[in-house]
């Protein structure tokens, strides 16, 4: 069973989240409610410009994966499921790259906790 559907048997609404990073930095990705925390199902990363982006959980520098992409990639790692053990605390990436639209992050997940 895969984990979105592991999370769906358990009544779970699975929400989904897109961003775009215009430059390198840090992007947010997923900011749950102060009583919640995240559970990211799948993954879809797409770039207009070769770099890296990682992923990191909102508790200090805790990686949870990292991928470096050719120019014009998309690409769907399977992942199983990133789940925070931070309530409140926010899924962020960094990237590098250097263009306009140059990353596109699309997450599914779920948020757990106060229901």
């Amino acid at each position: 069973m895969s984990a979105l559907n592991y999370y769906l048997s358990k009544g779970y609404t699975p929400l989904n989240k897109s961003v775009i990073a215009s430059g390198p930095g840090t992007l947010t990705v997923w900011t749950p409610p102060s009583d919640k925390r995240v559970v990211i199902t799948n993954v879809s990363l797409g770039t207009n410009v070769a770099g890296t982006i990682a992923f990191y959980f909102d508790n200090g520098d805790d990686r949870i994966a990292a991928f470096s992409l050719s120019a014009s990639t998309s690409f769907s790692p399977v992942i199983g499921a990133w789940e925070s053990t931070v309530v409140g605390g926010r899924i962020f990436s960094r990237s590098t790259g250097n263009a306009s639209d140059g990353w596109y992050v699309n997450v599914t997940g779920v948020e757990l906790g106060g229901r």
